[in-house]
């Protein structure tokens, strides 16, 4: 089962586009969010009419469910986001069509509060209309202090690399950047794939971060 939680504007494709592209089956269920106060307005009654006519032309068992957020309050936006992050089941995605700025970004924000609930996030890019996934930094993240040492290095090198050359260039034991790494990861601050017998490593936006705040 996936829930997809989704802003709302006045174009229903910035919302049944990224629905497409990610897959819907059924049980599944999207949540679209909108500012409280448009439920009386009358082109995004239709947007939402249109996205539930094409999501039910496609998978009739999908549920569709629009949650008006109170946007006089910043907090109280982010805090009604989160409760729909918390509430969500399966596999969550959130997707950033547009919509509300108000409700945008509380709702970003909910997602860098929850990166535990969220699975994915999406986002429908006006420039191409193409369909983007995000990569959402960590901002909790918080490695030990030794590791500090393997990230600046990892910075300096182009692409993913190999522990051992990791080692190598910091100076390193193979086996504490070993450890390191772990921590990194963990932390979200690095990606590892395995490639044959060794494995690869690159920073993440997480990481990038950690770096400019270090």
């Amino acid at each position: 089962m996936r829930t997809y939680v989704s802003t709302l504007g006045y174009h229903e494709t910035r919302v049944t586009r990224p629905i497409l592209k990610r897959g819907i089956d059924g049980g599944d269920e999207v949540v679209v969010v909108r500012p409280a106060t448009n439920d009386d307005d009358e082109r995004a009654a239709e947007a939402l009419a249109d996205v539930e006519r094409l999501l039910s032309g496609i998978e009739p068992d999908v549920s569709l469910a629009a949650e008006g957020v109170p946007h006089d309050d910043f907090g109280d936006a982010v805090l009604a986001c989160s409760d729909l992050l918390r509430a969500a089941d399966g596999t969550v995605v959130v997707n950033f069509g547009g919509g509300a700025r108000e409700v945008f970004l509380a709702l970003a924000t909910a997602t860098l509060a929850h990166l535990d609930r969220v699975d994915e996030t999406l986002f429908f890019r006006d420039t191409d209309h193409s369909v983007r996934k995000w990569e959402l930094p960590n901002l909790a993240a918080n490695p030990p202090d030794e590791t500090t040492k393997t990230l600046r290095t990892l910075a300096n090198v182009e692409g993913p690399v190999s522990i051992s050359e990791l080692a190598r260039d910091s100076d390193v034991a193979t086996s504490t950047v070993g450890r390191h790494v772990s921590k990194l990861a963990d932390a979200g601050a690095v990606r590892t794939t395995n490639a044959g017998k060794s494995k690869q490593v690159e920073l993440t936006l997480t990481g990038r971060l950690l770096l400019r705040t270090a």
